[in-house]
This record gives C-alpha cells, structure tokens and sequence, in this order.
C-alpha cells in the first residue's frame, strides 16, 4: 500500500487502493483535526505564545501559518470549547463525524447560548447531544438546521418566561401603588429588590434577546473599492432581509437559454449579479416596490394552530398545551420557516403576518396543504389613505408616513379585523419593537391611537398621544 498522500504514483494503484485510500485519508484528516484542537488549547493553557514572544496566541498562530487573525481566533476558540465537550472530541477523533461537523456544533452552541443566555448546563448538555446525534448521521447542513430550530425554540421559551416575569413585576407594582393609596409605606424586601434587577426564574430585565440571526441591529453591508477600480461586496444580514435579497433575485437569476435553445453559460454568481444590476436598474427607473408596483411577497409554510393565539385556538377547539409541546426543542420539526432562510422563531412568523402582503401556506397537523397561494391583502389603499390622514406619521417615533406599514392594533392572530378603527401607521423599527420589545398601541377615546411603552420604560405604562399630537412630524 502507497503512503497516504503519495500522489506521484497513483495511477499505478488498483482500484481497490484508490478507494480504500480515500477513505484512509479522510479519516485520518480527521483525527488530525482533532489533536491539533488538542495541542492549541493546551498551547493556549499554558499560555506558551509569552514564552515565544507573541503577544497572544492568536497573533502565534497566524504568524506561523499565514491565516488571518479571524481565522486563527477561532481555531482556538473551538478548541477551548472542545475541551468541555470530550464527547464531540472522541467523534471527531474516530472518524465519526468530520470537522465541518464539529464547526457547525459549536456555531450552533453559540447560537443557542446568544437565543438564551440563562440555559442551565443540563439543557445545554442535552443540545449538544442532540446535535451531535444529528451529525453522526447527516451532513453538515443538516446540523446547521436542527440548531437553529433549537434556537428558535429556546427563544420561544425564554420569551414565555419573558413575558410571565413581566406580569408579575406589573402585578406587584400594581400592588405597591394600591399600598400607597391607603397610606402604607411599602419597603421592597432584599429578595424583591435583586429580582427588580434580575428578574424571576433567572430573567433579566429588559427585552428578551433576540435569535442573532433575526436581530437587524447586526446586520452590516459594506462597498470597498478596489485597487483595479472595481468595488468588492461584503454583508452579514438577518433572516428577514436575506429572505428579501433571494425572494427578489431568486426570479432575475434563473437560468436564460439563448436564442439558439443553448443552455445559459453563466454561472450561478454571475446570474446573482446580473439579478442585482436589473433590481437596481427597475428601482431607479421607477417601476420598484414603492413606486406603484405591487410588493415582493413572503410565502411562510406554517401551521395554522401554531399561529393563533391560545384565545384564539380556544375558539377554535384547538389545545394550546398541544401546541406548545409541539413547537418544543423536542418536536423534530420547527413549524415557523421562510422558503430560503429556513426557521424563524414564532415571534418573527407573528410579525410577518402582520405586515403587508403575505402568502400563507396553511398545512394541518399532518403537514397536508389545506390552502395555498391565497394573497392577504391586510390594508386596501383606501384605508392606508384614511389612516394617513388620521395618524400622519409613524405614531411612535414620526417617520414619514411614506416609511410605514399598517400595523393591527389588535393582532391578526388574536382575531383583529383589518378595520380602520383597528389599524396604525408604524415603521418597521417600531413594528419590531411591538412584537419584540414589549410596546404596545391602544386607541383612545377621541378615536386616535396612542402609544403604550413597556414597564422597563415606564413603570405606570402611561399612554402617549400618537407623534404627530405631541409634535410636528419627522422629515
């Protein structure tokens, strides 16, 4: 048998020996992979770049190796993480499962960490398992998959404690203002003032986080001129806006045959690129979304049950309890997920449906199609125009009216009608930070809406006149 990696003779192997040295290989890049995770995180232990004069560990190893810092940070950083982890190690190290397995893990582990910073170890024990039982039998990709559902369903959760903390606060604080009434002098006890800080069940104050890949306040698109004059490209977005770029450029880059019945030439980046030169060409010519054409529409695949509301299931005979051991991190699939981008959590499915256009594709609990390809128109153009000239801007924070959407008051998914008496004009930032942060708008009785700010704003949760009643609109 050849040596492993003697290429110079390899046309005189068998058939046999090229197959079994493929396979010799691949396990042993492998089990190499895994003794250097090994050596760099006792290097990192030891703290040996002192001893070698480098400044970090880090700097050593893109120093000696010649790869960028980034790159070399996270060598190390999976390293140090498989040191806690000697399960996913052993795998890696027998050949079980490969090094883009292990990379998409510990992605995945990021992830779920950053959806809920407060899961207990035995949670976090069982996520791994999870998905290393995922990788032991499926690609790469796949395990991609299965942690970001987890990660939308621990968000869920963390979310639901969210929310249940949040009531408790306003119940005591509703109590403390009743004490105060009657003359009584409330002292908070020891326990009641780290909570105030804390939150119950482990909760921090202010808003949940949010999945990193639903979180817009990351995202980031750059231009970089080159030396040869062209300009070099580089983004990082959230779900909802790559849904976006794919929904639009999905239909401009298909493949075009020329006159001739020739299949297209082009490859699939220079489609995308030509795709995106004739999305700019439309918008500046005018014929863009938002210059009198319809809006790009979003098909969201989901179960209506798990939509509704539990009021609203209640309605319908539906079993709330059900539903919400169904969407579980047990449930082998997440039931909220956009046609490119894949899962999204429960709250950002809510606040789809409350935008504009949207195409539901409503499957029952056996995943059969019940409906699809309906268009739910949720504001005719004659309501926007009337809720214009009653609210005039965004009622929250005064972005121009051309800037907003038309936001139920009464969720969609609580059974709100798409009424007049029932709709306001919010931007997307503040549409989000209805559904996210805790907002919420109510009309008064004039008829306007005015705006409800969340207990870590406003303790007494006063109402504000909608923007344009406290102030002249924004321009």
């Amino acid at each position: 048998m050849h040596e492993l990696g003697d290429f110079r003779s390899a046309d005189a192997l068998s058939d046999q020996e090229i197959v079994s040295g493929i396979s010799d290989i691949a396990h042993a890049e492998n089990n190499f992979a895994a003794k250097k995770y090994a050596l760099l995180a006792e290097f990192s232990r030891r703290g040996l770049n002192v001893t070698l004069k480098y400044s970090t560990a880090t700097r050593w190893l893109a120093s000696g190796t010649r790869v960028a810092d980034g790159n070399a940070a996270r060598q190390f950083d999976t390293a140090n993480w498989l040191t806690h982890w000697p399960a996913v190690s052993k795998a890696l190290a027998d050949g079980d499962i490969h090094v883009a397995h292990v990379r998409e893990i510990y992605d995945g582990y990021t992830h779920i960490r950053t959806a809920d910073p407060t899961l207990g170890s035995t949670r976090i024990a069982d996520v791994i398992d999870d998905l290393l039982g995922v990788a032991f039998d499926a690609t790469a990709a796949k395990v991609q998959k299965r942690a970001h559902e987890l990660a939308h369903a621990v968000a869920h959760d963390a979310r639901a404690r969210y929310d249940e903390a949040q009531r408790e606060r306003q119940r005591r604080e509703d109590q403390r203002r009743e004490q105060e009434k009657l003359g009584d002098i409330v002292e908070l006890e020891y326990e009641e003032k780290v909570e105030e800080k804390v939150g119950a069940d482990g909760v921090p104050e202010g808003p949940p986080p949010l999945p990193a890949s639903e979180n817009p306040a990351l995202n980031r698109f750059d231009l970089y001129l080159q030396s040869d004059g062209r300009t070099s490209l580089r983004g990082d977005v959230d779900k909802i806006l790559a849904e976006k770029l794919r929904a639009v450029l999905s239909p401009l880059s298909k493949p075009q045959p020329e006159p001739d019945a020739t299949l297209d030439t082009r490859s699939p980046s220079k489609r995308q690129a030509d795709a995106l030169s004739e999305l700019l060409d439309t918008h500046l010519t005018g014929d863009a979304p938002g210059h009198g054409a319809s809006r790009p529409q979003v098909n969201v695949t989901v179960n209506l049950r798990d939509l509704l509301s539990p009021e609203a299931q209640a309605k319908m005979g539906g079993n709330a309890a059900a539903v919400s051991d169904e969407t579980g991190t047990d449930s082998p699939d997440w039931p909220f997920r956009l046609g490119w981008t894949g899962p999204i959590s429960k709250n950002l499915a809510e606040l789809l449906s409350c935008d504009a256009d949207l195409t539901p594709i409503i499957i029952d609990h056996n995943g059969i199609p019940l409906a699809m390809g309906r268009t739910v128109r949720l504001g005719t153009t004659s309501q926007r125009t009337a809720v214009i000239l009653r609210d005039r801007c965004c009622v929250m924070c005064g972005r121009p009216a051309d800037w907003c959407l038309l936001h139920h008051v009464v969720f969609w998914r609580n059974g709100g009608p798409t009424d007049v008496n029932n709709l306001a004009l919010v931007c997307s930032e503040c549409h989000r930070a209805i559904h996210n942060d805790g907002w919420e708008i109510a009309f008064g009785d004039d008829g306007h809406p005015v705006v409800i700010p969340p207990a870590t704003v406003d303790p007494h949760r006063k109402p504000r006149p909608s923007y344009h009643r406290r102030r002249k609109p924004a321009i």
